[in-house]
C-alpha cells in the first residue's frame, strides 16, 4: 500500500476518533456524578451556610406638613426669588426648609397656611396664572428644570407694612402672650407713631422660630439687634463674662432677668429707679445663690439698712415716685457692672471718689473711707463701731428714753399734786369763809 493511501486513510478516520474521544469523556464525566450523587446520599448532612441579605436603609418618611408645604416650596424653594416693594425695597421669598422643619412651629406640624392664612391660592395677589415654565424653562428635550431668577412685585407698599400684618397672626396661638405687651416700653415706642418699634417676629424670627433662650446667649443676640451699645456693655460685665464662659448657666441675669419678656420695662418708666432694687434683691438677697459663687448677701441687706436704701424704701412705702438717693446701679453701673477687685469697677478703691461725686460733687478723697463697702458691723472687722453700736442700741436708745419717761412722769406727778393741794386749799378756805359768817 503507498504512501499516499495510508495518509488519506488517516484523515477519513480522524474525525471518528474525535468523535469517540468526546464521547468517552461524557461517558467518564457521567460516571464521576453517578458516584458523586450516591456518595452525597450516604454521607452525612453538612449544614449549608445561609448569606445574610443587608438590610436596606428606608428614606426617612416625610412629616405630614410636607405635602401641603410643597406647593409652596415649588416657587419659595428657588434661593433667587425675591419680591420689590412699591417702596423699591427689596425682600428675599426664599424659604430654607430646614430651617422650617427644625423651628418649634415645624416639629408642631404646623404648615405654611396655619399662619398665612389669607393664601388660598397661586398667585397671592389678583394677577392671572403664570405658566410654569416662564419661570422654569425647559432644557432640551428631556423636561429637565432648573430655578431662575424670579423678581415679583409685592402686594404691600413697604416692607414693614408686610410685617405688621404678618405679625398679628401670632396673636391666633399666642393671645396671652400678645397681651402681655400692653404697657410694655415697646408698645409704647409703637403707639408714638414709630412703627420700626420691636415685635414679635423681629424678636422670634420668621420661619426659623426655635425655642426661647437655647442657648441663653440667644436672648442677649436678639436684644442687642437694636441695643447694640447695651450690648457691647454686658458683653464685659461680670455677668456677660460668665454667661459667655457658660451659655447654659441658668443663674446668670440676662436682658429679661431685668426688663422683662414681653411686658418690656425700661428706665423712662418713673418708678424703674426705686424697682430696680428688688430687680437686684431677687438673686443677691439669696443666700443659697450667692453661696455658689462666694458673694455674701450682706451686701444688700447692709444696703437696705443704710441712709440710702433707707430712704428708697420709704419712699416705695408712702407710694411715692423713687427717691433721688443713690440705688445699686448709680454706684456699680447698669450694663456694665464688674467685680468690686477689677480695676475698671467704679467701686473699686481708687475710682470710689469719682464715683460718690456723681452725687457728692464736693466729696474728698477721704469721704469713701466712711463707707463700710458693705461689710457688716461686727467686733472681729470694727470694733469701736461695734461698741458704739451695741452702746447706741442698748444704753443710749433706751437710757434717753427712759430719762424722757421718768422725766415725764414726774413732772406729771408734781403737776397733779400741785393741782390736789390747789383744790384743798380752796376747800379749807370755804369752809372758813362760812364759819365766819355764821358768828
Amino acid at each position: 500500500m503507498s504512501t499516499k493511501t495510508v495518509f488519506r486513510l488517516l484523515l477519513l478516520s480522524l474525525p471518528l476518533a474525535v468523535g469517540i474521544i468526546l464521547m468517552g469523556g461524557r461517558v467518564t464525566s457521567a460516571l464521576a456524578d453517578g458516584s458523586s450523587i450516591q456518595a452525597a446520599a450516604t454521607a452525612s448532612p453538612t449544614p449549608t451556610e445561609i448569606a445574610t441579605a443587608t438590610p436596606t436603609v428606608l428614606p426617612t418618611p416625610a412629616s405630614p406638613h410636607d405635602d401641603a408645604n410643597a406647593n409652596c416650596m415649588m416657587c419659595h424653594g428657588n434661593p433667587d426669588f425675591h419680591g420689590t416693594f412699591a417702596s423699591n425695597e427689596s425682600i428675599s421669598l426664599s424659604v430654607d426648609e430646614n430651617d422650617l422643619h427644625s423651628s418649634v412651629h415645624g416639629d408642631a406640624g404646623l404648615n405654611c397656611v396655619a399662619c398665612h392664612t389669607n393664601v388660598s391660592s397661586y398667585p397671592h395677589s389678583t394677577k392671572s396664572q403664570i405658566n410654569c415654565t416662564e419661570c422654569h424653562p425647559q432644557l432640551g428635550s428631556d423636561m429637565e428644570t432648573k430655578y431662575t431668577a424670579l423678581v415679583v412685585e409685592m402686594p404691600y407698599p413697604d416692607k414693614r407694612t408686610m410685617v405688621l400684618e404678618i405679625n398679628d397672626k401670632c396673636r391666633a396661638c399666642h393671645d396671652e402672650e400678645y397681651k402681655s405687651t400692653a404697657g410694655s416700653a415697646h408698645e409704647k415706642v409703637f403707639e408714638s407713631g414709630n412703627v420700626n418699634a420691636p415685635l414679635c417676629v423681629d424678636c422670634h424670627g420668621g420661619h426659623n422660630v426655635v425655642k426661647p433662650g437655647t442657648p441663653r446667649t440667644t436672648i442677649v443676640d436678639i436684644c442687642g439687634k437694636c441695643h447694640s451699645a447695651v450690648k457691647t456693655s454686658y458683653s464685659v460685665s461680670v455677668h456677660g463674662e460668665t454667661l459667655i464662659q457658660d451659655p447654659t448657666n441658668p443663674d446668670v441675669p440676662t436682658c429679661i432677668s431685668c426688663h422683662g419678656v414681653h411686658s418690656v420695662r425700661g428706665p423712662r418708666e418713673v418708678t424703674f429707679r426705686g424697682d430696680s432694687i428688688e430687680i437686684c434683691g431677687k438673686c443677691h438677697e439669696n443666700k443659697d445663690l450667692m453661696s455658689k459663687y462666694g458673694i455674701s448677701t450682706d451686701v444688700f441687706d447692709t444696703y437696705l439698712n443704710d441712709y440710702h436704701g433707707r430712704t428708697v424704701s420709704l419712699f416705695q412705702e408712702a407710694g411715692k415716685t423713687s427717691s433721688n438717693k443713690a440705688t445699686c446701679y448709680d454706684c456699680h453701673g447698669i450694663h456694665n457692672i464688674r467685680r468690686p477687685n477689677d480695676s475698671l469697677s467704679s467701686v473699686y478703691p481708687a475710682n470710689l471718689q469719682h464715683t460718690c461725686q456723681q452725687c457728692h460733687e464736693e466729696a474728698s478723697i477721704r469721704f469713701p473711707a466712711a463707707w463700710l463697702s458693705h461689710s457688716e458691723v461686727s467686733w472681729e472687722k470694727t470694733p469701736l463701731l461695734f461698741a458704739v453700736k451695741i452702746a447706741y442700741i442698748w444704753l443710749l436708745i433706751p437710757g434717753t428714753m427712759g430719762a424722757f419717761i421718768i422725766y415725764i412722769a414726774l413732772d406729771a406727778r408734781r403737776r397733779w399734786l400741785d393741782k390736789r393741794h390747789i383744790v384743798s386749799q380752796a376747800f379749807i378756805e370755804e369752809d372758813d369763809d362760812e364759819y365766819e359768817f355764821e358768828k
